[in-house]
């Protein structure tokens, strides 16, 4: 897009329209003055050396000189000089709960997903000032590092899920902790200064089952950062939906009991934490986020310097309209108005030669430069997809450019196409001539690429975060004033960490499991000699049951002959009752066993 740093001049181009205007009439006015006086047919014989054409060429070149010349006094400029400014800004943590109360529907469309469109409005209202993302439950982690690249920020929000943290809870705590830990409070690493220019914002439905979030807050204050809350949900409360495997809700979370858990917004607590950390409580509603305090808050913050900003400022183009006034002005002065043979190959030789010295050298470079910056305003757009076309037909002409391979790097990545985008800006880094802060910028952007690309492949994470530390650390060599830099190198080194315990943990898994499978292969064999020496127990129980029924027997018949009556009927109502105890002891072990068996009740809340 094209640029007038002094666009008042071009007023002037009226000027030179009405000078047209005015030699249009005169040479009309001539004309009919040539006419009443002679036939037209008779103006060769009269005047046999004028032209037709040439005191019109002579007159549109000096008209077109004087209008070029007007437009290079405004000086045309394009997007397209790169440049370093200072950049200074507030620092401002976000912490968000992702519990499973913040799936309670009585902010619509549910709490989570409210808290992410008020983190955006907050993002929105950020000038120049730079963002952290804290995501916390029954534990807290640092989703995403200090930065002020917003769109990198939307991605990881978009990333946001209740599924995301294990251990269910909610500890405020641990995340104002977390959010210290994002400015540098207790890094080893880098001195801690306190200023006014940090914030925490704390985004919750406060219910805090876990810490002391008040005393967290209260420490913050005295390490000099405000800390402000949001209140997610309504004091009346709403039940926890569940959903199935496909999305829909089947259900809602109940206790233990079977009651349903209904969750409210605790306003006290996020009240004292905000007067802890000696800042502003706002409640959120299905009316609106009331996020103007906040705002008033972040403005209010003081601003430091703490980096320098790379960014495309105009360049200046006016030399070449002023080559084409120039052209235009001098091949009006080497044309004649009358017919000259002689003169007239001369002053088309001299023309030509004068259109050979000033057309650019390579024309092919020209068109590579048109290319680009059509793929830039494809870029800025947000068509990524017409920027890579229009960069890779650059990059035909001149596949050593470093600008295409950045720019096209760039739109891959914004395609999601990580792996095709850390390739090229791999590229970027070997076109010729190219400074130090040229190359750290490609390694930092090949480093996100190599994060992106690990989140998306599980299988191959570690090697894409291992690729993404080594591409940061070289990106630290080259500029190490980097903060931006530094951080995402903290991030990968995590993510990798992360990375190498679950593999850890998968070949533990594997060893514990064929540990299992021994010890079950033990227990049933185990279990199959006890059950044949119990079929042999039994067999031998039942062949001296029959020995003695068989003795019982001759000893009854034998009692039959010499007892009386009422004897019998003694001895009958004994072994009745003795069958009747063993009965019960059978019932006791029974009923023991399973007192045993049974597990105590888990009594932890989960949400």
């Amino acid at each position: 897009m094209i640029h007038f740093e002094h666009i008042e001049y071009l007023w002037l181009l009226l000027v030179v329209a009405a000078c047209g205007l005015l030699w249009g009439y005169a040479e009309w006015r001539n004309r009919r003055k040539l006419e009443s006086w002679a036939d037209r047919q008779m103006f060769g014989r009269l005047i046999p050396d004028r032209s037709g054409w040439r005191p019109k060429a002579k007159v549109v070149l000096t008209l077109t000189g004087f209008a070029l010349l007007v437009v290079a006094m405004a000086n045309p400029q394009m997007g397209t000089k790169i440049e370093k400014g200072k950049r200074a800004g507030s620092d401002v943590a976000i912490c968000l709960d992702v519990s499973n109360s913040m799936m309670a529907e009585d902010i619509q469309p549910n709490r989570l997903e409210r808290s992410k469109r008020v983190v955006t409005n907050i993002m929105s209202t950020l000038a120049g000032d730079r963002i952290s993302l804290v995501v916390f439950a029954g534990a807290s982690y640092i989703q995403m590092p200090l930065t002020n690249d917003y769109g990198a920020a939307k991605l990881f929000l978009d990333q946001v899920s209740c599924d995301m943290i294990a251990s269910q809870g909610t500890a405020i705590g641990d995340a104002i902790e977390k959010g210290l830990q994002t400015f540098g409070y207790g890094d080893s690493d880098r001195e801690w200064e306190k200023n006014k220019g940090r914030a925490i914002i704390v985004i919750s439905d406060g219910e805090n089952h876990e810490d002391d979030a008040v005393g967290a807050a209260r420490k913050a204050a005295r390490e000099g950062v405000r800390v402000c809350t949001i209140g997610m949900g309504l004091p009346d409360g709403a039940p926890i939906p569940e959903y199935d495997p496909r999305g829909r809700k089947n259900s809602y979370k109940r206790e233990r009991g079977g009651s349903i858990i209904m969750t409210r917004l605790n306003e006290e607590m996020l009240r004292d934490i905000a007067s802890a950390g000696g800042g502003v409580y706002v409640r959120a509603s299905n009316a609106g986020s009331g996020l103007g305090d906040i705002t008033k808050v972040i403005e209010g913050l003081e601003k430091e310097e703490y980096g320098e900003a790379v960014f495309s400022a105009y360049e200046s183009r006016y030399q070449y309209p002023l080559a084409a006034a120039l052209l235009c002005l001098l091949t009006a002065v080497l044309i004649f108005e009358r017919r000259n043979r002689k003169w007239n190959i001369a002053g088309l030789t001299g023309t030509a030669v004068l259109l050979l010295c000033l057309m650019p050298a390579d024309a092919s470079a020209q068109a590579n430069r048109k290319l680009l910056r059509e793929g830039n305003r494809n870029y800025k757009t947000e068509k990524y997809d017409q920027a890579e076309v229009n960069y890779r037909r650059a990059l035909e002409k001149d596949s050593m450019d470093f600008r295409g391979q950045y720019n096209l790097a760039s739109s891959l990545y914004r395609q999601e196409k990580f792996d095709e985008a850390a390739m090229h800006y791999a590229q970027a880094l070997a076109a010729p001539d190219i400074d130090d802060s040229r190359r750290a910028k490609a390694l930092h952007g090949a480093g996100n690429s190599m994060v992106k690309a690990g989140l998306q492949n599980e299988q191959q994470g570690m090697q894409y975060f291992q690729q993404a530390v080594k591409a940061y650390q070289d990106a630290l060599k080259l500029d190490p004033k980097n903060d931006d830099t530094r951080y995402n190198l903290a991030y990968a080194r995590r993510l990798l960490q992360q990375a190498q315990q679950q593999q850890q943990q998968q070949g533990g898994g594997d060893n514990n499991q064929q540990n299992q499978d021994k010890q079950q292969n033990q227990q049933q064999q185990g279990d199959q000699q006890q059950q044949n020496q119990q079929q042999q127990q039994n067999q031998q129980q039942q062949g001296n049951q029959q020995d003695q029924q068989q003795q019982q027997g001759k000893e009854q018949q034998q009692q039959h002959k010499q007892a009386k009556p009422q004897e019998q009927r003694r001895q009958d109502a004994e072994r009745m009752l003795e069958a009747v105890k063993n009965n019960e002891r059978q019932t006791l072990k029974e009923q023991s066993r399973k007192e045993q068996v049974s597990t105590a009740r888990h009594t932890d809340k989960d949400w």
